[in-house]
């Protein structure tokens, strides 16, 4: 248990390199000179470096030892912050945040590698879940803090910090992660194999269509939050806040899920439990206290996708662990890039009820899309 805890705080330091740069983003394209556009870059070539730097990474690192690549993505992140920290212009920036995401990438599924296979098989489900904690609970506070610390001390702090942390991370795996933990090893050619055979393909871009339906609203969450309530800040930061802990705890609730009725039921609840919630987000009048319900339990049901999802995942082809758990990560940014594309369009032709329209479809594929590949897919076997 204590390794688990060790690789959630490693995911803790992963969320906030990537979310802690929305906190600050206003000082930072202040100091940059950046347009809106430019701006917009901070997020989007994070994004794009993870979808691509996280399978070919975990590829070419496959034969490695787990404790040496997830050094090295430590190792990545201390230098990508650093870099971002001290940007001067656009350009280091962009590298700065493209470096932090190619060990965010490489981390991040070597880390949920070994807690698989680092307990028994029915408690898998519990371990990505304290492994994902991390992330999780970043969402709760990576955008506050980095706010709290950029307006307080600077922006470039938060990075500091950041790299500091993951310094002090690296340390604490080279001492406390074995180097026999045993996870079968992934090449280029399991990249290529795993992308074109039809089930392992159709399995892995599940994340993108149902975790694309949950960005639609989640884009403009904020400004629904807004319109439905009267615009009180302390009511948004408090409902924003509410969401966070219904993500908390629907990552601890597909855990248990997980363990109790198997990978494949848990990811139809995950697909179908959201739907009625966004639906009841954007067409509905609701108050502080409705929308507090809507939140948390729209949060608890959507955040249960990043166990079930990786341990249907690995029922699937555990011999292929590291190249299916890093795709999936990939396909986890791929999915926010459509669905906050679609959330744009939806909001200029018809405001929050087109929102609602696009997410509740966009969902509705993302179930039809579950149901074929359980059905196509080989049953997976119990973890």
């Amino acid at each position: 248990m204590a390794l688990l805890i060790l690789l959630s705080f490693g995911t803790l330091i992963v969320g906030f390199g990537a979310f802690g740069a929305i906190g600050v983003i206003t000082p930072m394209s202040r100091d940059l000179a950046l347009t809106p556009v430019g701006a917009g870059w901070i997020i989007s070539a994070y994004a794009l470096a993870y979808a691509i730097g996280s399978p070919l990474g975990s590829s070419l690192t496959g034969r490695l030892d787990r404790r040496s690549v997830l050094v090295t993505g430590m190792a990545l992140i201390a230098a990508g912050a650093l870099l971002t920290a001290s940007a001067g212009n656009a350009t280091v920036l962009y590298a700065g945040r493209v470096v932090l995401a190619c060990g965010a990438g490489l981390y991040t599924p070597a880390a949920a590698g070994v807690a698989m296979m680092s307990v028994p098989a029915e408690q898998r489900g519990r371990a990505l879940a304290t492994i994902y904690a991390g992330l999780t609970v970043s969402q709760v506070l990576g955008i506050p803090t980095a706010s709290a610390v950029g307006y307080s001390l600077g922006w470039p702090w938060i990075f500091i910090a950041i790299a500091l942390a993951a310094l002090a991370m690296a340390a604490a795996l080279i001492i406390r992660v074995p180097k026999t933990i045993h996870v079968a090893p992934a090449s280029l050619g399991d990249l290529g194999r795993a992308m074109t055979e039809p089930r392992l393909a159709l399995a892995v871009l599940v994340t993108v269509t149902v975790m694309g339906a949950a960005w639609i609203p989640y884009t403009f969450l904020a400004p629904i939050i807004e319109a439905k309530t009267g615009a009180d800040p302390r009511i948004v930061a408090t409902l924003l806040i509410v969401y966070g802990v219904g993500s908390v705890a629907g990552n601890a609730l597909g855990g248990y899920l997980v363990d109790r009725i198997g990978a494949g039921r848990t990811l139809l609840i995950s697909a179908s439990g959201p739907l009625p919630c966004m639906a009841a987000l954007t067409f509905l009048d609701w108050g502080p206290v409705g929308g507090a319900v809507i939140l948390f339990l729209w949060a608890m049901m959507g955040w249960t996708i990043g166990v079930s999802q990786q341990a249907r995942l690995v029922a699937l082809a555990p011999e292929r662990l590291q190249v299916l758990l890093s795709l999936n990560a990939a396909c986890i940014y791929v999915g926010a890039a459509f669905g906050s594309s679609i959330a744009g369009f939806a909001k200029s032709f018809g405001g929050i009820p087109a929102i609602g329209v696009a997410a509740v479809g966009i969902g509705l594929i993302g179930l039809a899309h579950v149901l074929v590949s359980l059905r196509l897919g080989v049953k997976p076997r119990p973890l």
